[in-house]
């Protein structure tokens, strides 16, 4: 979620006529013999892109595979894999040709039935892939998602050649080509699948890629390895031999101080702990850049009083008015925050994104008008259980902030409000992803890809609430509609409008109460170089060295 975006107009140059962009070209500059140790946590699920929706997955999957297109550090889409993406006039289907010669780490050729074969393991129901409503615009979803499906293929996707294949959509949609670039869409070898379309089971544990790095070894809760590839021809080679994921369960300040030591290259998040003092600590080197993420809350809709009726709409209004951001942003963060104007940061890097978006008022603190919208959901039906806990994961580092947003909704509403810790994020997902959850919880988004529109569909849609992210239960066909016509619509700048309407719509309901858009902040350790963040605020991992 894990887990910065391009100027309007080159996204708006990218979906006019056949999409041949050139790739930024790799550097062939000398490479360090070091293998670099960095900052890890134990995935939620095994290493399979499809079903893989978090950060400490998705950190390392995004190493190990390249897609039909990525985005460079500002999030400007160029292609990767693919040759050429052509859409039709009305943005339904697009042409992909794919280059010849790259292969996975395997030797085994990457053709088009290595994304046709990935597409339809995800996207059927009886696989049960957390990014399966990733493929809901795609022709056959809808039958293949169903339960208890016997159809297991999208029939909008036609293979043409081993270098070319055709995607049809349900509806027009000029964004679905900056999708390309998520993990949900890499391909995977051919060779995996048995003759009925079924994944290796084991293959999630020794993943076959085909990106800068190769799997090496995971060792449980303890690190992930991976190599330098040595087939790689793509356009991101690492400049070292390797990435050391070092897995932490109790929060980054064990990291830091390893940082400091010289027993962990890189961490990309500064525990709180640290943020008065990391930028003149002489025993790291800091980095500060913007950042795509936000900090929120979100309390599921099946608690009681929670619902989206007019009740739970008050007492939502009132529980986000209750939180002093500011003061939280000074105080628990030391200003490396901002207060959020929408359900996106205000990030030039992300398409779409806006300074305001109407309605956003429910965002800021106004501690009288909280009291009285919970006076006026209490007239409705009375709170009979006045207590909210609120739900954190032990090995993130949120503890600080989520009792300082309990102490604040306590002293405005009057209520009792109190954290409780999760041993880990994995069962904190789990809980999440099976509506386990009795209380209110700590939630965080990167987005997957440069677009307003990917803080939108993957959480709140009625789809998503399915197999998606989706966490809050939130379901409106308004609001899905809205949506749809962005992805409809005949220009960018045209769909980031009904995605705006989106945003205010949102306003109403409250799925979720974004605390604060962070600043990226990272370390890495004496004599380490090259550390930066790209568009998704995760470090360049191709281009640090040591020694």
């Amino acid at each position: 979620m894990k887990k910065l975006v391009t100027t309007l107009s080159s996204v708006a140059l990218l979906f006019v006529g056949a999409i041949t962009l050139s790739g930024c070209g790799g550097s062939n500059s000398s490479s360090s013999d070091s293998i670099i140790s960095v900052y890890g946590c134990e995935p939620q699920q095994t290493l399979v892109p499809g079903n893989t929706n978090e950060t400490c997955g998705g950190n390392i999957i995004n190493e190990l595979y390249d897609a039909l297109i990525t985005y460079d550090t500002d999030g400007k889409v160029q292609n990767e894999i693919a040759e050429s993406i052509t859409p039709s006039d009305e943005n339904k289907v697009y042409d992909v040709k794919i280059k010849s010669g790259l292969t996975f780490d395997n030797g085994e050729a990457i053709t088009s039935d290595s994304f046709i074969k990935s597409w339809n393991y995800t996207a059927a129901d009886e696989n049960a892939q957390s990014n399966q409503s990733f493929f809901e615009l795609i022709k056959g979803y809808d039958e293949v998602s169903k339960e208890n499906s016997k159809v297991n293929e999208l029939s909008g996707l036609q293979k043409i050649s081993d270098t070319e294949f055709k995607i049809e959509l349900t509806e027009s949609s000029i964004t679905f080509p900056m999708r390309l670039g998520y993990s949900a869409f890499y391909p995977l070898p051919v060779s995996a699948f048995d003759a009925n379309g079924k994944l290796d089971p084991n293959f999630g544990e020794h993943p076959i890629g085909n990106g800068p790095y190769k799997f090496e070894a995971w060792n449980h809760d303890q690190d992930v390895k991976l190599v330098k590839s040595d087939t790689y021809k793509g356009d991101r080679p690492s400049k070292n031999a390797g990435l050391d994921y070092k897995i932490y369960t109790g929060g980054t300040e064990a990291a830091y101080a390893d940082v400091q030591s010289g027993a962990l290259d890189v961490l990309d998040t500064v525990p709180q702990t640290q943020n008065k003092t990391f930028q003149n600590d002489p025993q790291v080197q800091p980095v500060i850049e913007p950042s795509p993420v936000y900090q929120g809350l979100e309390i599921p809709d099946n608690l009681p009083h929670f619902g989206y009726d007019e009740e739970g709409q008050l007492r939502r209004a009132a529980i986000s008015m209750a939180i002093d951001r500011p003061t939280i942003i000074a105080n628990i963060v030391d200003g490396l925050a901002d207060v959020p104007a929408g359900f996106s940061p205000n990030n030039p890097r992300i398409s779409g994104a806006k300074a305001e978006v109407k309605g956003n008022d429910v965002l800021k603190f106004n501690s009288n008008e909280a009291k009285q919208k919970w006076e006026q959901a209490d007239a409705i039906s009375k709170f009979d259980n006045p207590h909210l806990d609120i739900y954190f994961n032990a090995d993130g580092g949120a503890k600080s902030l989520l009792e300082a947003v309990a102490n604040s909704i306590k002293t405005s509403l009057g209520i009792e409000s109190s954290v409780k810790a999760i041993p880990d994020f994995k069962t904190l997902l789990n809980k999440e992803a099976e509506h386990q959850m009795d209380g209110a919880f700590r939630m965080g988004w990167q987005p997957d890809y440069p677009s307003v529109e990917n803080y939108l569909q993957p959480l709140y849609t009625t789809n998503a609430a399915k197999t998606g992210s989706n966490y809050s239960g939130f379901a409106n066909k308004d609001f899905d509609d809205l949506l749809l016509k962005g992805a409809a619509a005949s220009s960018i700048d045209e769909a980031n409008d009904y995605f705006t309407q989106a945003q205010e719509f949102l306003m109403k309901y409250l799925p979720c109460f974004p605390i604060y858009d962070r600043k990226q902040n990272g370390v890495s350790a004496i004599g380490v170089k090259g550390l930066t963040f790209d568009w998704k605020s995760m470090p360049v991992y191709t281009d640090i060295t040591k020694g």
